[in-house]
């Protein structure tokens, strides 16, 4: 069952991405706006049971930023995959190859997150250079920024 304001629920991201549980760090599209520069917004929520906190910190468990990263990259390959003119699913059943790869990370990361807790990543593509894309990329937490930057990926399949 979707949460109201919900566009792909946690079934249909799963059917998209190919990462799956405990690296499936998009559980929800919020809002998309396509275009020559789609925008996304997407979250995760991070429950205290998730199994990175076991040892993220016994008695203290702190998100690991490295996972903010991965879940905007997510979020950037989501907002690829959603912007091509044919149907993502056909696309990610075709394709043997994973649909997006990292070439650039320039986040900075703000704020520890503390579980639980929900993270709303947000991914605006700018520009693209033959088939890298640029993204301006943020994640919150409770309305406070908690990492920002650009990403720079490959979304294969993509002209962008």
């Amino acid at each position: 069952m979707s949460n109201p304001g919900t566009i792909l629920d946690a079934t249909a991201v799963g059917d998209l991405l190919p990462q799956k549980p405990p690296l499936l760090l998009v559980d929800r599209v919020t809002r998309f706006s396509p275009g020559v520069h789609p925008e996304v917004e997407a979250g995760f929520s991070i429950s205290v049971e998730h199994p990175v906190l076991v040892g993220h910190f016994p008695g203290r468990p702190v998100w690991p930023g490295s996972y903010t990263i991965e879940g905007l990259a997510q979020t950037c390959a989501l907002a690829g995959m959603l912007g091509i003119d044919r149907p993502a699913l056909a696309l990610a059943e075709r394709d043997s190859q994973p649909p997006v790869m990292v070439a650039a990370v320039k986040v900075k990361l703000l704020q520890p997150v503390v579980p639980p807790a929900l993270l709303v990543y947000r991914a605006i593509h700018t520009h693209a250079v033959g088939q890298i894309h640029r993204f301006n990329v943020e994640a919150l937490c409770s309305g406070i920024p908690v990492a920002a930057g650009s990403l720079d990926v490959v979304v294969f399949g993509w002209s962008g």
